[in-house]
Formats: structure tokens, sequence, C-alpha cells
């Protein structure tokens, strides 16, 4: 096994951009190994995101170098999508341990570039170093038409809480721990490889004018809705959970509030909460069926302090912390 030490910089750079750089496109004059590159404008307002990790963080057991090079690009695409941005291009910096095999730093690649053609994002450079503690930074520009992209602050009594995607699997990896979800097949389907709906930014972008406020859901939906609401000023009464497996509906035995705890809990679904004007809601839903996103009317926002209610008490769903964990 040949390691990122025993090879030098250089070699390492060029493997990773032999595997992952785009080539310039049409009316582009930079490219690799250029320090920086040029693109044209595809829209007439840009979004802009960076996501940072470390490896480990993203490392579930049953998740390889691969996995975690599609869930990085995956948060970062994410954001743009939630302001009714279409991701375009991308720029990744990798910290690697000198240690570190060329077969992971090659799968990582790959993950990455599979992510990249899913989402129609061109990687087109960015930077490597040595870490110690191996991490990973992605920088995504996206386009938009939207003459007012939505916030995450907006939210107004009366508005229903729509929430796009699946969500309960990372949810139970938080609350039962790595070692008894890793032995339920569901769960490690839903926690291996999520994916971002970029068809909701085309949503977002025709109906905007009806959506008060829009965030991702990377950091657990029960997170969102309450970042939402302290934001806004307003709480969240919630009144049907949003869509999750079966599975979850037969562990919890048809329990609600055993199947509440699990799709607030957990993190990087990637699904988008969009808080709307009930005047715009036909036309937001209709806009939702024509691209089959799948989505659930989960709530509204309702005259009471910031929180999220489920049945009339205020809920206190865990969440990740970068800094204290679960």
């Amino acid at each position: 096994m040949t390691t990122l030490g025993e090879l030098g910089e250089d070699a390492v750079v060029d493997l990773i951009a032999g595997r992952l750089i785009s080539p310039p496109s049409l009316g582009e004059n930079l490219g690799h190994p250029d320090d920086a590159r040029d693109m044209l404008p595809r829209g007439p307002r840009i979004i802009y995101s960076m996501d940072a990790y470390r490896v480990r963080s993203l490392m579930l057991p049953w998740r390889t170098w691969r996995d975690i090079g599609w869930m990085a690009l995956t948060g970062a695409v994410s954001d743009i999508v939630s302001k009714g941005g279409l991701p375009s291009v991308a720029m990744v910096g990798l910290g690697l341990s000198r240690d570190a095999s060329i077969e992971e730093v090659e799968e990582l690649a790959t993950g990455l570039r599979e992510a990249g053609e899913h989402y129609g994002v061109r990687i087109t450079g960015g930077d490597t170093n040595e870490g110690g503690d191996p991490w990973i930074a992605v920088s995504v520009i996206g386009f938009t038409t939207c003459k007012r992209p939505p916030s995450r602050r907006g939210a107004k009594p009366g508005d229903t809480v729509v929430v796009t995607g699946l969500y309960g699997g990372m949810g139970f990896v938080a609350l039962h721990g790595v070692e008894k979800a890793g032995e339920l097949e569901w769960v490690v389907k839903a926690s291996r490889r999520t994916s971002v709906r970029v068809e909701v930014a085309h949503v977002i972008m025709s109906t905007y004018r009806f959506i008060h406020a829009s965030m991702d859901v990377s950091d657990g939906l029960g997170y969102t809705l309450q970042h939402i609401s302290a934001l806004s000023g307003h709480g969240i009464a919630l009144k049907k959970p949003p869509l999750h497996p079966p599975e979850l509906d037969e562990y919890c035995r048809g329990e609600t509030s055993c199947i509440w705890r699990h799709v607030l809990a957990g993190g990087e679904e990637y699904g988008v909460v969009l808080v709307v004007d009930g005047g715009g809601l036909s036309t937001v839903v209709k806009e939702l069926e024509y691209y089959g996103v799948p989505y659930t009317v989960v709530g509204e926002v309702v005259e009471s302090p910031p929180g999220i209610y489920i049945d009339g008490v205020k809920a206190s769903p865990p969440r990740w912390d970068q800094f204290k964990g679960w």
C-alpha cells in the first residue's frame, strides 16, 4: 500500500486532478493547473456557499471514502438548492494525512466526481494540504432567476410548512447509536448516501413570491424548524410527520410520538423546509408534484413564542453540535 507521504505533493495533486477536475467549458480560458478558474454567468443572480467537514464526522461504519466524497459535495449543493439556485461549479479543499493510502484518495475523488455528475456540477479546482485529522471543504456556485431568494427568516402566522425528503434513518442513528443502527438494513440504506432533489430549485424559482422562508435540512429537521421559528419570532405547530421509511412505523408500532422523535432528530437528510404563504400553497404543491418531488405538509406557523409544538407541547429534539456532539 503506497501512502501519500511516499508519493509526494505534486504526484498527489496530479492524481486528484486527473480523476476530478473538469476542463474549461465553452467560452472559458483557465483550467488546471491555473490557480483560479473563469466562467460565464448562467443567471442574473449568483448564489454561493461552502461546507467543511472533518472526515471522521461523516464516516459512519457503513460509509466508504467514496460515500464521504458524495456526501461532502451533496451538503454544499443542498445549500444552493434550498435558496432556489441551480448548482453549476464547485471547488474542493482537502486536508489529507501523509499516512493515507492512494486507494483512499482515489475513492474520495471518485465519490466527489459521482456526485458532481449526478447534480450536473463541474468540479473546477481546489487545494490540497497535509492534515493529521483529515478534512474536506467544498465551495459551490449556482445561479438563480429569483429576484428575492428566500432566507431563513420571514415565516408569518398562517403560513404553511412544507417539508421535502425522507426522514427517520439518521434520526435512528442519533437516538440509538451506530452499533444498533448498523444492524438494520433500512437505516443503513437511508443514511449511507442521501441526495438532494435539484428540482426543488426550479420550484423555488417559479414560486419564490409565495415562499416566506426556506432552509435545507442538514443538521436535523427539528433544528431546522426551530431555527426558522427563532429567526422569524413565531412558533411552528406540527400536525403530520414527514415522509419516512415504513420500517420506522413498524419499529414505533404506530406510536406517533416515537415517529416524531426519530424524524426530528438526525441530520444530512438534505430535504428542504419551505414556509409558504397560504394563498400560494396550491401553486407550490403543484410545482412540487410536477417535478415529482416527495413532500409533506407538516404544520403551520402560529401566534406563539418561538419553538416547535406537537399537540400544544413544546418539543426539544436533539441536534448535532460540531463542538458538543449530540
